[in-house]
């Protein structure tokens, strides 16, 4: 008890947090979290929320343990409604506003959790460092705003129009130190924002190399006789999946020896009843890196992105990847690891998967250099020390 006591307290701010919970932020927090317990005392101070659309109050209110990690929950005091919330974002990213339209902007997106806000006015002066997740989100803003103790932003920054909101300057402005995945991120961040008087490295992410990797396991539990493709993540329009699809359908009209398109985490938009296409819903770490293993590529079709865990685990089980050229880090991934190629239109789309599946000798030179990305940069050992040096400048005790 007394060695608890004696650690550092650090707490961890973000929207959702849980083993069940899909998303590329969510997932870093909670391996961040779970790492960093080790040194640390860790509270992890979330919502009650699963289901970022709607935020309502899935998980029960109060303590528990996940993993390890002390975990604080406080109830929404709302849920969101989507539908009239895009409509006030297509007004206000196109019309002259005020600050208090871009705060009633915020709390239409959520998640209002005024009970979180409240727990940080009065606790964080206990806490050494308190760390923020993702810029966007009403947590961050009002919760960064009452901190007490010195602060940590990882932003999770992408290009969207939210970003150039003019609330954002305070979120930024008060942080200690912004932490980025990568440095496209970084350059983004730089170039709207003021960051030259703050410690801003570029840390990233731990991933995984799997030990044992056994390439043919998804296609022989499944009974499929093709090579496949993979995505998986949030199986959304937005984050580019719908263009994917279409692309991919035309790719398979045309090529009688088309590969299958197999997809899984959160669906949250129609799928066509189209055989070829293979849903598995979600899935363990063991089956994804058995997915990812036995994949001719993986795609990752999102235009937005601060880093892309799922084309840092495609690289980590030695595939190449497949990425929309519109993303500065997509494409910057690509280009630093020579692990991956990327597009900009259908006719890229179908000549750079034409080699992929069928110039051998490229695609294994290109998941050869992948690993060796992943190897050399996002070890969960760097990407630890380099947070643990950080938080020991911040907080020298």
């Amino acid at each position: 008890m007394k060695e608890e006591c004696d650690r550092m307290k650090i707490g961890i701010v973000i929207q959702r947090y849980g083993l069940d919970v899909i998303g590329g932020s969510e997932f870093l927090c909670r391996h961040l979290a779970e790492h960093l317990t080790k040194h640390f005392q860790i509270d992890v101070l979330t919502t009650c929320s699963k289901d970022y659309i709607t935020w309502n109050n899935e998980y029960s209110p109060g303590r528990s343990r996940i993993n390890g990690v002390t975990v604080i929950r406080f109830k929404n005091a709302k849920t969101r409604n989507l539908e009239e919330f895009n409509k006030f974002s297509d007004w206000i990213y196109r019309n002259a506003h005020t600050k208090e339209d871009e705060l009633r902007w915020l709390e239409n997106q959520g998640p209002v959790c005024p009970d979180l806000i409240n727990y940080i006015k009065q606790e964080s002066k206990n806490y050494q460092l308190m760390i923020f997740f993702t810029y966007l989100y009403y947590p961050t803003y009002y919760g960064i705003k009452e901190c007490e103790c010195k602060v940590m932003l990882i932003p999770t920054a992408h290009d969207e129009p939210a970003i150039k909101l003019s609330i954002y300057k305070e979120v930024i402005s008060k942080a200690n130190a912004i932490i980025f995945n990568t440095p496209a991120e970084k350059t983004l961040v730089q170039n709207l924002f003021d960051i030259d008087s703050k410690i801003s490295p570029v840390i990233g992410v731990g991933v995984r190399i799997p030990s044992h990797l056994r390439r043919g396991a998804f296609k022989k539990k499944n009974g499929l006789d093709k090579d496949y493709l993979c995505f998986g993540g949030r199986i959304d329009a937005g984050k580019g999946c719908q263009e994917m699809i279409e692309f991919y359908l035309r790719y398979r009209g045309k090529h009688p020896d088309y590969p299958l398109l197999v997809l899984f985490g959160r669906l949250e938009m129609p799928l066509p009843p189209v055989d070829d296409i293979i849903y598995t819903g979600f899935i363990s770490e063991q089956e994804k890196i058995e997915i990812l293993a036995g994949a001719r590529a993986v795609i990752v079709p999102s235009a937005y992105e601060s880093l892309s865990l799922i084309l840092l685990e495609g690289f980590s089980c030695g595939i190449p990847a497949l990425v929309n050229a519109s993303s500065p880090v997509l494409t910057e991934h690509c280009v630093h690891s020579n692990g991956g190629l990327f597009y900009s239109n259908y006719e890229e789309f179908e000549k750079l998967l034409d080699l992929l599946l069928h110039e051998y000798q490229l695609r294994n030179i290109l998941a050869r250099n992948g690993l060796r990305y992943v190897r050399s940069r996002y070890s969960w050992s760097k990407v630890i020390n380099e947070y643990l040096g950080l938080m020991h400048q911040l907080s020298p005790r």
